[in-house]
């Protein structure tokens, strides 16, 4: 019964297309010429890709300079889900869209009028004009449309060389605070370091060279210079073993705080090369597979697809009009009977 009904609706609509067919016919000639104007009037554009893998996400002093023995990382390895995605995210980012804009004066090129409504036309230009694709093997592909083939490999290839850039700026910033102040407790270690350096060699000149070994070595002395009576060996030892009396408190102090010292110093010498190196190197934050490449074929417009598309889309809505105008005509008769 339904596959009847079913057959009997088509053949009654294949009917009124029939009955139809001039006006439909002309909607769909008329459609066809506008399309097709349209369609060769419409800017052809050209394709490039460039197609790149994420790197691990590790600081330079990690990889280059820190022993880790059996265990160090790979900066030669390509990397995981988690840093494709950081990858994506600063291609996604306007700065690198601004910094793409300002090299290559998108605004011009692209015929964005440079109003206080600039950014939002940018933005809906770029999301036209350029693509992200994550593959299954996590490369990411990007794909480029630009009204010359060497303008879009141009675009494409600058993109890829922004990433860096950007996210060596994004860390630039906490680099140089963790340089700062590892600068400065180093320097404050060396500075500490030189003036118990400078007390000791005072103490020095008092005549304390080493206080432990120096009251063994008076003490012994003094022993024996009043077991043979020496009288002015006694009264240099007692002069000696006066000043050690004095000073010796202050020797024993800064002795025992430049041991601290010069023990913590090879510690904060490794912070301040690290963070040197994390300041002013970097590593790149992409593997780069294939560069763009200007390709002469023209990507857009598929002319033959949007006469297709434009012409069945005013053959259909004829159709749809002139069952609606039929229905609505029976309906105006039934009520006024």
């Amino acid at each position: 019964m339904d596959q009847i009904e079913i057959n009997n609706s088509s053949e009654q609509l294949l009917i009124k297309i029939i009955k139809w067919r001039k006006p439909i016919m002309v909607a769909s000639i008329v459609a066809f010429i506008i399309s097709t104007t349209i369609a060769f009037l419409l800017a052809p554009q050209y394709k490039s890709v460039a197609t790149l893998f994420p790197t691990r996400s590790f600081s330079v002093s990690k990889l280059i300079i820190e022993q880790n023995i059996g265990n160090q990382e790979d900066y030669m390895q390509i990397g995981d889900d988690d840093d494709a995605e950081k990858l994506l995210q600063i291609l996604n980012s306007d700065h690198l869209k601004r910094l793409v804009a300002e090299k290559f004066n998108l605004w011009q090129r692209w015929k964005i009028e440079k109003d206080m409504y600039a950014e939002h036309y940018l933005t809906l230009k770029w999301e036209n004009h350029v693509r992200y694709k994550r593959t299954d093997f996590n490369s990411i592909k990007v794909e480029v449309y630009d009204y010359t083939a060497n303008g879009a490999a141009e675009v494409a290839n600058s993109i890829t060389d922004f990433v860096d850039d950007i996210k060596n700026d994004m860390t630039k910033d906490v680099a140089q605070k963790a340089f700062d102040l590892v600068k400065e407790e180093y320097e404050n270690t060396i500075s500490r370091m030189n003036l118990i350096e400078d007390s000791l060699q005072v103490l020095r000149q008092l005549g304390i060279l080493d206080y432990k070994t120096d009251v063994e070595a008076y003490t012994k002395s003094y022993a024996k210079a009043l077991e043979k009576g020496n009288s002015s060996g006694i009264k240099q030892l007692e002069e000696k073993l006066a000043v050690l009396k004095k000073y010796g408190g202050a020797y024993n102090q800064n002795s025992e705080n430049l041991r601290k010292y010069r023990f913590k110093f090879p510690v904060i010498k490794a912070k301040y090369d690290e963070a040197e190196v994390n300041l002013k190197r970097s590593l790149p934050f992409k593997f780069i597979v294939d560069k763009a490449t200007p390709n002469e074929y023209k990507a857009k417009p598929v002319r033959w697809l949007i006469i297709l598309l434009s012409t069945a889309s005013a053959f259909a809505l004829a159709i749809i009009l002139l069952v609606m105008s039929e229905r609505y005509k029976v309906l105006k008769s039934k009520l006024n009977s």
